[in-house]
């Protein structure tokens, strides 16, 4: 087996002071070792809810979620957010050994090498005395993402990490991200609204439904012999999927607005 994560009928269920609401039902998946898996789905229906359960920030009301066969050891799971949460009064290096310090092994001369090579690999080694505000958007994402894996995590869980950046920023920075994630052989799990993104980022793509949400469909995405996402973008079969994961969403909220 090279299941890395797996998910198995999950349900998670939020309580009020006046109810419950029901906002995961039944969901199951796994996510195999390298692999890069995309979650999309109707606005609200549970995406970075799924995240929260799988970093160990939330507790599934039922169902299990294990980390290469085990309990999920949360020191394995690195988290990426919408924003580069950089410390702008600590330079580059020290924002990147942050997760380092946090686990007392900022002395650690092996894993402090592995985070000097990641930096001069991805074009960042003679930044490492600046702060972020001097650095540009695309170079702050990855050195948020250096900081990510400078701790060596199992899997990386990424919540919308290119919302805040512009458009022509976003596209850059797709490349950057997936082309080190590849690299450095990691597995991911991107959450994202925009289809557009999943596609050319994801080996599959995983489609919720509207909450109380069940997985609808995964869909295998083989795009891999065009290379990078932005080359992927135009990849003749690039539209069909597209249209495939836009109609069951676009379906899921016709059916949603049904019922109100």
């Amino acid at each position: 087996m090279n299941d890395v994560l797996k998910v198995s009928n999950v349900n998670y269920i939020y309580h009020t002071l006046q109810n419950e609401i029901e906002a995961i039902k039944d969901i199951s998946f796994t996510i195999n070792k390298g692999e890069f898996v995309a979650i999309v789905g109707p606005s609200g229906c549970g995406k970075t809810t799924i995240l929260s359960l799988i970093a160990g920030l939330l507790k599934p009301t039922k169902g299990s979620i294990t980390l290469d066969g085990k309990n999920v050891d949360t020191s394995k799971i690195g988290y990426m957010f919408q924003k580069d949460h950089l410390f702008e009064w600590r330079t580059i290096w020290q924002n990147v050994i942050l997760g380092l310090e946090i686990k007392k092994e900022q002395k650690n001369t092996e894993k402090t090498n592995n985070v000097k090579s990641l930096l001069e690999k991805y074009g960042l080694k003679d930044f490492i005395k600046n702060k972020p505000r001097e650095l540009s958007g695309g170079m702050r994402q990855r050195v948020a993402l250096i900081r990510t894996l400078a701790t060596d995590p199992k899997i990386l869980l990424l919540d919308e990490p290119f919302s805040a950046l512009d458009y022509q920023t976003r596209l850059n920075v797709c490349d950057d991200v997936y082309k080190i994630i590849k690299n450095e052989n990691k597995t991911a799990l991107l959450v994202t609204h925009d289809i557009s993104e999943a596609i050319s980022l994801a080996d599959k793509v995983i489609i919720l439904s509207s909450r109380p949400s069940y997985v609808k469909k995964i869909i295998n995405i083989n795009l891999n012999s065009y290379g990078l996402p932005f080359k992927r973008r135009e990849a003749p079969e690039f539209r069909e999927l597209f249209d495939e994961i836009w109609r069951e969403i676009q379906y899921e909220k016709k059916e949603e607005g049904s019922k109100n």
